[in-house]
């Protein structure tokens, strides 16, 4: 794992070109506001870390009721249509642990509630990383994605640290008075100060099928497979790889007594 502290910054990105030598972790949990984000965001990278024997659960908070230029639609019809499609993208990269919160697309808050809701699903999973959207980039346009970003971090650095319910499927209790967990790190995608670069040339093609699974989201297929491709090259470029993603990786802090914040500037 990076040490980026609390936080210690690493000042040059860190570029993962073999993850065969990567030290990956057991458990990730990636938390994102709508069917698709990881395909199109971060799915090269999470094809390899399921390919290194990481377990992998996607914690979607809305099921992307609003995604589609067709006023006429129905919302809990186009819902459930994303729905299958985020599983069966989530299949072609090898994961089969894929859970709803069914918050409407729009509407996604950082606030008690949900943070409560995404720290049951982190007490269930139990990862050693967490991934999720960069709240702070400068263009995140839409608010889900920045929201989104927020509450993963908000309910890992405070609630799921704490005694409390584990959520399973549709926000289902699997357990009343789950054990505290402490998540080590996370890394943000679509962010603006990338530390953490990955080289997704491997996995591309599986990335750019799993993106296409999103038929709802993919009425030009060759454009949309385009996209993902130049997105990549994009990314890449900077640090000569022909494709990447990139994260900020981020390290929570561990000590949680009043002298070690103040060391990190971290007094709240």
């Amino acid at each position: 794992m990076l040490e980026w502290g609390g936080e210690t910054m690493v000042t040059a990105p860190r570029l993962i070109r073999d993850f065969a030598t990567f030290a990956a972790p057991r458990s990730v949990l990636v938390v994102i506001a709508h069917p698709d984000d990881i395909e199109a965001l971060c799915g090269g990278t999470v094809a390899l870390l399921a390919a290194s024997g990481a377990r992998l659960t996607y914690l979607v908070l809305t099921s992307g009721d609003k995604g589609s230029p067709d006023p006429l639609i129905d919302p809990r019809a186009l819902g459930a249509t994303r729905e299958a499609e985020q599983r069966a993208a989530a299949a072609l990269l090898a994961i089969d642990d894929v859970v709803f919160l069914r918050y409407h697309d729009g509407e996604v808050a950082d606030d008690p509630p949900t943070r409560a809701a995404v720290a049951a699903q982190m007490r269930r999973v139990r990862p050693d990383l967490l991934i999720a959207f960069d709240p702070w980039h400068d263009y995140t346009f839409h608010n889900d994605h920045r929201q989104s970003g927020l509450v993963a971090l908000a309910a890992a650095r405070t609630l799921a640290r704490q005694s409390g319910p584990a959520s399973g499927a549709d926000g289902a209790v699997t357990e009343t008075l789950a054990r505290p967990h402490t998540i080590p790190e996370a890394w943000l995608f679509l962010t603006g100060r990338p530390n953490l670069v990955f080289d997704v040339a491997p996995v591309i093609e599986r990335k750019v099928a799993a993106r296409l699974a999103h038929v709802s989201q993919a009425a030009d297929p060759a454009g949309v497979a385009r996209g993902v491709r130049t997105r990549a090259e994009s990314s890449g470029a900077p640090y000569g790889l022909a494709l990447a993603e990139t994260f900020r990786a981020v390290s929570f802090p561990l000590d949680e007594s009043f002298v070690a914040r103040m060391a990190a500037g971290d007094e709240g």
